[in-house]
């Protein structure tokens, strides 16, 4: 119950408030002063939704010989204990990560919770529409097809996904408990024409409607198709790839699963050539705490996950840096960040504060 009045909290402040954000970006500032401050601070607090950012942690250890506490846990609760500091003035994080746009924008940026804090050092580096909030890596969630069971990818429409033929046999995470779902949905939603437009591609006549343009309607067909609901990417991907199925499923998961082809043995691909999309590309955003207790380590700690930090996602296959300098994992099929936002439609928080509330109950209506 909780979860659901912070859940429902952050629908109502994104409504009410339209993500207005303070962003911190001084130009003069002196980084030699910095790193001087951060070591005499000692220790910065950080909470992410990442398990690798222990890795991150020691790096930045080794590099600074500044302690990192972290600690893993999900947005929801990421944004309950920065609020419950910040109110209790109470030594909590000094950097949170989030995935989640609404909860960021909706209710953390805007209410003064924490600081959209952009470093001088990556100021004109990071592209600016990486910028607010600030974004530190990206990967994409895409649809992908067991390749034991078709030659090539079954799917070659968004829209065939409302079909009777893929009904029941769409796996994706649950939208009621995972934001980007509901984000991407928003950008299906912002982008009524080009929906509309594959729509007649797809079936060869335009769309008739029953909501208010063609990202709605795709929405409702497709939460009333009966997609199968997962608590995991892994599961999702398991259930596309497991070999010996006749009939398998396609489903939406992050691309870093086919990491694990070969441990599991997975028979699994990406839909390459879907119209309009093959998935979504989302971001993980940074910020530092309003009350910060290590201003200047939070500070470092920022500017170092854009830079080497976050080598700790990036050297896998699967996430990418905003950073131009940092490639992209050798083993990646197309390339990079600008590559897959041809492919992938990329989540801007400021879409998702639009329709997050919206969005919510209108899946919760449909899917039932």
């Amino acid at each position: 119950m909780k979860r659901f009045a912070a859940l429902l909290l952050v629908f109502s402040l994104v409504l009410t408030l339209g993500g207005v954000s303070v962003t911190v970006s001084a130009s003069d500032e002196d980084w030699n002063a910095i790193v001087e401050a951060a070591k005499k601070e000692g220790v910065v607090v950080v909470y992410d939704t990442s398990s690798r950012m222990g890795e991150a942690a020691e790096g930045f250890t080794n590099k600074y010989s500044i302690e990192v506490q972290w600690t893993k846990m999900g947005d929801s609760e990421i944004s309950d204990r920065v609020v419950r500091e910040h109110e209790a003035k109470a030594r909590g994080a000094d950097v949170m990560v989030s995935e989640s746009a609404a909860i960021l924008l909706g209710q953390l940026l805007s209410q003064g919770y924490v600081i959209n804090y952009v470093p001088s050092t990556h100021k004109d580096i990071v592209p600016v529409e990486y910028q607010n909030p600030l974004a530190y890596r990206f990967q994409p969630r895409i649809i992908g097809y067991n390749t034991e069971a078709y030659d090539e990818p079954p799917i070659k429409n968004l829209w065939e996904l409302t079909t009777p033929k893929w009904r029941g046999k769409v796996a994706l995470r649950d939208p009621q408990f995972t934001a980007m779902q509901l984000a991407w949905f928003a950008e299906i939603v912002e982008a009524a024409d080009v929906m509309a437009a594959a729509y007649e591609k797809c079936f060869g006549e335009p769309i008739v409607l029953t909501t208010p343009n063609a990202g709605w309607e795709f929405i409702k067909r497709f939460a009333n198709n009966k997609p199968v609901i997962f608590r995991s990417d892994g599961d999702v991907a398991e259930a596309v790839g497991a070999r010996g199925q006749t009939d398998p499923p396609v489903g939406l998961y992050v691309l870093s699963k086919h990491r694990e082809i070969p441990a599991k043995n997975l028979a699994l691909d990406v839909c390459y050539g879907i119209e309009p999309c093959i998935g979504y590309l989302y971001p993980a955003y940074v910020a530092i705490t309003m009350n910060a207790a290590s201003p200047n380590a939070a500070k470092l700690f920022v500017s170092y996950l854009l830079d080497e930090g976050v080598n700790a996602w990036t050297k896998d296959l699967g996430n990418f840096s905003p950073n131009p300098g940092i490639p992209p994992h050798p083993d990646d099929p197309l390339g990079g960040i600008e590559e897959w936002a041809k492919v992938a439609m990329p989540l801007n928080a400021q879409t998702t504060v639009k329709y997050y509330a919206e969005l919510f109950d209108f899946w919760m209506k449909h899917a039932k």
